[in-house]
This record gives C-alpha cells, sequence and structure tokens, in this order.
C-alpha cells in the first residue's frame, strides 16, 4: 500500500479540468488501484487560472497546462529547434492524443495498442497546438547551449594504475560489473551470451553461468546470488525480464532458478525485511519502456513471493534502501526516469506500508540514470548523489545539463542543490574515499560524451578538496572502452577500493567510426583500475 504525503495530490480528486482528463490518464499511464504522482500542475479552468497564468503569451499558457499534466514543464532552452521540431514536438502531439502514432515503425506495435498506452482523445483542445509548436520553435535556441565551463581534465590518476584487460568477450557487450566484498571476485553479466561471468580479483575469467538473459544487477547474499535481467537491452514492451537465483555451492553456484518472469525489463534489486517477519523480501526496479513498474515481492517463503506495486509507472532505474526517518524501519528511495525524471522517497511504517513523498523533479529531457547516498559534508545525514546523461532515446544532441549533482540533506527529507559538475552522457558516479586523505572523492563514467571534443569524458576521476571542491582527472587510455557499468570495491582484500569499469561497444548514441571499430575489433569488456595509494 501506498499514500503520498506533504503535497503529493491524487489527480482524480484534482479540480477544475484535471477531472475530465483524468480517466485518460489512467488509460494512458495505465495506473490501477496505485496512487498517480503527484502532479506538478494540475491545469485549471481559464476563470481558475492564477494572475501569474494569466500574464503569460498565448504559446507560453498553453504549453504550461499541456506539459504540467505529467511532468515538470520543459523550458525551450533545453533543447534546441530542430531537435523540438523533429524529434520532439511530434512525439508530444501523439501524446497529447492530437496525432495518430507510426504503429509501422515499432515491433511492439500489437502491445501498445493493446495496452491502450496512447490515448485517442485529445487532452488539450486542437486549436491549442498551433500555439504550442510556435512557442518552442520560436523560443528555443538554433544551437543546444554550450556546457558550462569547467577546470580541465588532466590525464594521469593520482591513486589508480591501469592494469592490462585479461578477459573479453568477441564484440563486448558488458551489462554489469559488481565486485564481490566477501570472495574479492567481479560478477561480469554480458549481453550477447546472456551469461554471468566469475572472474578473480585480478581480471582472470573463472566461470560462466548461461541465464538465458541479459544480466543487469547482481545481489550477493549468504545463500547465494540473485541476478537482475534486464530481458532487452534496446527498449521494448516486451516483458521479458526475470529475476533468478543461484544457489551457493562451496565456492560456486548450483543451476539457476527463475523466481520471477516476464517481467518489464527490470534493472536493480535491494534486499530488506520490509514486513517485519524476519524474513527478506526485496524492491525490483522494472523500468520497462512506455510501461513498469516500481514493487516490493514479500517472501512468503519456500521460493515463494508476493508482489505489491508501489507505482505503476515505467522508468523505475535505481533504488536503495536506508532508514530515513530514524524509526528503525528500512524505507526506501527510488528514482523514476522516462518523463517523470524524481526522486521519490518512501517511508515504510514497518509493516510493507509505504507513505511518499517526492524530494527531486526535473523537467523529461534530464534524463537520469543512477543515484546513491553519501555524506558529504559529514554532518550523520546521507546526501544524494544523482547522476542524468542518457541521451540514447533518439538522435539527441549534447545538454548542457548532464552531469553529476550533489543534493544535500537539510532535514525533514528537504534535499538542496549544492554542487553540479557538468558531465556530457554522465551514466554512473561512485563517491569513496579513494585517496584515504578523509575526503570523499568521486569516481564517474559517460555513455554519451563528446568523443570529438572533450574525450576524456569517458572517465573522470574528482579528487575531493574539501568543501565540495573537486580537481579532474582520467587516465590515458579512457576511450579505450566504452563505459556503460561500474562498480568500486576491495579487490585484493588491502583495504583500498578499486575500480572496475564494463565496455559495451554496440550501444546507441553518436561516436567515430574509429572508436567503434575499435571497441569491437581490440576492445576489452572489462578493465581494473587498481588502487595504489600508500
Amino acid at each position: 500500500m501506498i499514500t503520498w504525503a506533504n503535497g503529493g495530490r491524487d489527480p482524480a480528486t484534482a479540480n477544475g479540468r484535471w477531472r475530465a482528463w483524468a480517466w485518460v490518464l489512467v488509460a494512458l499511464i495505465g495506473y490501477a488501484s496505485v496512487p498517480a504522482w503527484p502532479a506538478p500542475a494540475a491545469p485549471a479552468e481559464d476563470e481558475d487560472e492564477s494572475a501569474e497564468m494569466a500574464k503569460l503569451p498565448p504559446g507560453e499558457k498553453a504549453a504550461r497546462k499541456a506539459c504540467t499534466m505529467c511532468h515538470v514543464f520543459p523550458t525551450p532552452d533545453l533543447l534546441d529547434k530542430k531537435h523540438w521540431r523533429e524529434q520532439v514536438l511530434p512525439r508530444m502531439k501523439v501524446r497529447l492524443g492530437l496525432a495518430i502514432p507510426d504503429y509501422s515503425t515499432t515491433p511492439d506495435a500489437a502491445l501498445i495498442q493493446e495496452r491502450k498506452i496512447y490515448t485517442d482523445k485529445p487532452m488539450v483542445p486542437p486549436d491549442q497546438w498551433p500555439l504550442i509548436e510556435e512557442f518552442y520553435e520560436k523560443n528555443a535556441p538554433e544551437e543546444p547551449l554550450p556546457q558550462d565551463a569547467h577546470g580541465e581534465i588532466k590525464v594521469g590518476l593520482p591513486c589508480f594504475r591501469l592494469e592490462p584487460p585479461r578477459f573479453r568477450q568477441p564484440i563486448p557487450q558488458t551489462t554489469l560489473v559488481k565486485i564481490s566484498p566477501a570472495s574479492h571476485r567481479i560478477f561480469v553479466g554480458d549481453d550477447k551470451s546472456q551469461s554471468l561471468f566469475i572472474l578473480d580479483a585480478d581480471g582472470r575469467g573463472l566461470e560462466q553461468y548461461t541465464l538465458d538473459n541479459i544480466p543487469a544487477d547482481v545481489v550477493e547474499r549468504p545463500e547465494g546470488l540473485y541476478v537482475t535481467c534486464v530481458g532487452s537491452f534496446i527498449p521494448t514492451e516486451r516483458y521479458c525480464a526475470s529475476f533468478v537465483f543461484l544457489p551457493r555451492d562451496g565456492e560456486s553456484f548450483g543451476e539457476p532458478k527463475v523466481i520471477l518472469k516476464d517481467l518489464p525489463r527490470a534493472c536493480q534489486a535491494a534486499f530488506a525485511d520490509f514486513n517485519g517477519d524476519g524474513k527478506p523480501d526485496f524492491a525490483l526496479c522494472m523500468f520497462g519502456n512506455l510501461t513498469g513498474r516500481f514493487s516490493w515481492f514479500e517472501n512468503l517463503g519456500e521460493g515463494q513471493y508476493r508482489e505489491h506495486v508501489l507505482a505503476n509507472h515505467s522508468g523505475s532505474e535505481a533504488c536503495v534502501v536506508h532508514d530515513f526517518n530514524k524509526d528503525g524501519k528500512p524505507d526506501l528511495a527510488v528514482l523514476m526516469a522516462n518523463e517523470v525524471e524524481m526522486i521519490i522517497i518512501m517511508l515504510n511504517d514497518g509493516k510493507g506500508n509505504f507513505t511518499s513523498q517526492m524530494v527531486l523533479q526535473k523537467p523529461p529531457a534530464y534524463g537520469h540514470v543512477t543515484f546513491e547516498l553519501d555524506d558529504f559534508n559529514g554532518d550523520g545525514r546521507m546526501d544524494l548523489l544523482v547522476v542524468n546523461g542518457d541521451n540514447g532515446e533518439y538522435d539527441s544532441p549534447l545538454k548542457k545539463y548532464h552531469g553529476l549533482r550533489i543534493y544535500l540533506d537539510k532535514g525533514d527529507l528537504e534535499f538542496e542543490e549544492a554542487f553540479f559538475y557538468p558531465l556530457n552522457g554522465a551514466y554512473k558516479a561512485i563517491a569513496r574515499d579513494f585517496d584515504g586523505d578523509g575526503k570523499l572523492d568521486i569516481a564517474a563514467i559517460s555513455y554519451f560524451p563528446d568523443y570529438v571534443k572533450s574525450p576524456r569524458e569517458s572517465f573522470v576521476f574528482l579528487r575531493g578538496e574539501g568543501g565540495l571542491k573537486f580537481s579532474a582527472s582520467t587516465f590515458r587510455e579512457c576511450i579505450a572502452g566504452r563505459w556503460l557499468v561500474m562498480d568500486a570495491g576491495d579487490l585484493d582484500g588491502d583495504g583500498r577500493p578499486d575500480l572496475v569499469l564494463g565496455s559495451y561497444a554496440t550501444g546507441p548514441g553518436a561516436a567515430p567510426a574509429f572508436l567503434q571499430k575499435m571497441w569491437k575489433e581490440q576492445g576489452p569488456s572489462v578493465v581494473i583500475l587498481r588502487n595504489t595509494r600508500p
């Protein structure tokens, strides 16, 4: 069960025109009995609109009313004219029920129609659409806005040594890397073979487990491995993901057992006893594509689980378990991408009932990918390290707002942005005290860097200097792979966190032809950055 707190609005009870459109949104997004997202602003009847809204030009007024039905209002400067005109506005027109979808361009046409993802009823008056188009095309910049200036990314890492790759698949398509704290081994997921590999601490292959699905995340527990399998690297409406268990068998693992199957594309799981019955439950991010959900699964014993849907919406990409309100019960934080682009904290009453509060939301173009909890200012509260840089949905320009952000916990579930590092196509960031000086550093990778002007963005090490100030560096071979995944952990038991990077050579997005050829023919599947600090 889930309820909204502190300003959350259930669209079914909102006033004005929202009531007339509520059933359309239910059909569009598929909310069953689960409350919908808190709307940033509900469209209102003209006679009820605010004085501030009334002063706006007709085009901006129409755009704000249409866009804020589902997400934060995107300002025109988020994209250039070309991409508004050719990519976003045509999609927006379909979403608003003002154009017929072109089902011939997708193999998922039957599923999209069956699930009634696109409404055939106009969600805004048709005569408002030309005003919306004109507003964006008139006010958007001719070219994408440039990235904010930041210091040089110097070549030469202060406390890491790149080790020669010792593991490679014929074409690197690495979807998972995870360092085992217990065994110091490396778990590696591969798309092409649909397998989980186990490497030793030096990156040499030890074992392979064929899963018949694509590993995206692994959780190691005393009883074995729980592997989240995404189903398809490429977005799809097919429910082809699975959740797989490999029982521990000495230093190895037994035959994979499918616990859950036919799921929306799934990407991460987090374990905790959510209902206080002494059995480990888990939350599962099922990103999906146009449809998906975020749920926790109650452990019924004997390998059986009952699903409790917390958010019946696509886009759940990362979650963490943490006691946010210090009541001794495991709460959840979840990052929802796609058009909603928000982080939600879900407070648990200890019986598996959650009350949710949105703590962060950005416009849909931001492309959030992941986040983690870290205490950056030493006040004992966990801050948010948030990464946004996904640029693979369509032919997209570089975006000045892609990068890493630190949001400091101000108390009472309030977070304030305190740091931004611009990084084109940022895809993962991990904060640790890598150099042992008592200050948090950040290791970051980009899957969509600017390979022409700033290829060093592929991997960036931000060395903490105190007061949320950092100096940036990388390693000389940073573009030897196209880094999709990364993990930090102690590979050799010396107490120092090492890094493992995984390359996926054939994904979407623009890259120079010579690099694509190198990645496929010679590039590593995995590299190790060994921590060499004294």
